[in-house]
């Protein structure tokens, strides 16, 4: 044994339960966990009730025939079959597909200009801030009633505008024509949701630093320059929240276009939540209304996965080229 010489302070022991503090930590954590689940408790609950049973009773109703009666027997997946051979069904969905893509387009790119030029310093500007909110406090049926009267073949302001400056050779209104019909609702959801995509994207611009434009200019960067190379990549997380939001109003979107053409002329404007509409409260067929709604539910599902998916990889492209 070795022996301890005459001045030496004696070896420290080594503690005995060192993987204490570990357990403390982890006991702490359990605790938190439990504290936190304890307090999302009520909003799981309010989640649950308004949104996961609901949804449960939908996808069981698409797998389902139920009558007038409210009587209930299993079909499987005999009304999917039938949608995807409906031509009216195919038809929605390809309207559907058209509207989604042009509302993003446009309520994008227009809340995009709407947000760079509030951005700017101007006289006035509290007050055009200002009105950049009123769109987005019109109701969407109000949206498509207003729309409806502007783009009226006698008393429309818009084609009494087209006539004066010769654009058009009378007073046809838009609604009567199919493509006319569509992109006037495009237009109609647009504007309301141009209006808070630019509140979204000026909140965005709002939090660059001063500092960076003006090295920025500094440097030598025209203003195409400025905004490809700062002001886009600053405003990548914010663009990609606004083309989800904007993705799924576009596929959802009902008021707007019933209030303007109620799907109408013929099938032109019919996007699916119309369909949707007409199948379950006009010919109460609640199977296939209820299986078009899982089809709309996984649409916007599958898109929203995407994007987020898309919003983590730019992120992690930027981080790693920083």
């Amino acid at each position: 044994m070795p022996t301890q010489t005459a001045g030496e302070a004696p070896p420290a022991a080594a503690p005995a339960n060192r993987p204490a503090p570990r357990r403390r930590r982890s006991v702490q954590g359990r605790a938190d966990a439990r504290f936190g689940l304890l307090l999302a408790t009520p909003a799981l609950i309010l989640v649950l009730g308004l949104v996961a049973w609901p949804a449960l009773r939908t996808t069981l109703y698409s797998l389902q025939r139920v009558n007038l009666a409210g009587e209930e027997s299993w079909a499987g997946l005999a009304n999917f079959r039938t949608l995807f051979t409906d031509e009216q069904f195919l038809g929605s969905l390809t309207t559907t597909v058209l509207y989604a893509v042009g509302f993003l387009v446009v309520s994008t790119l227009l809340g995009l200009v709407f947000a760079l030029l509030l951005n700017e310093t101007f006289h006035g500007q509290w007050l055009a801030r200002s009105l950049l909110i009123v769109p987005w406090a019109c109701p969407w049926v109000m949206c498509g009633i207003i729309w409806k009267w502007f783009v009226d073949g006698e008393v429309g302001a818009l084609n009494g505008a087209l006539y004066e400056f010769g654009l058009i050779d009378s007073y046809a209104a838009p609604l009567s024509d199919n493509t006319g019909a569509l992109v006037v609702a495009v237009l109609a959801g647009a504007w309301r949701q141009a209006s808070f995509t630019g509140l979204l994207i000026l909140a965005g611009l709002q939090t660059i630093p001063r500092e960076l434009p003006e090295a920025v200019m500094v440097d030598g960067a025209n203003l195409w320059q400025r905004f490809r190379h700062l002001t886009l990549p600053w405003l990548r997380p914010v663009i990609v929240v606004v083309v989800i939001i904007n993705t799924i109003f576009g596929f959802m979107q009902f008021d707007t276009v019933w209030a303007l053409t109620q799907g109408g002329p013929g099938d032109a404007t019919s996007v699916l939540s119309i369909y949707l509409y007409q199948q379950l409260f006009v010919y109460t067929n609640t199977g296939l209304g209820s299986a078009t709604a899982v089809v709309l539910g996984v649409i916007a599902l599958v898109l929203g996965f995407v994007f987020v998916k898309l919003l983590y990889r730019s992120t992690a492209i930027a981080e790693a080229v920083e």
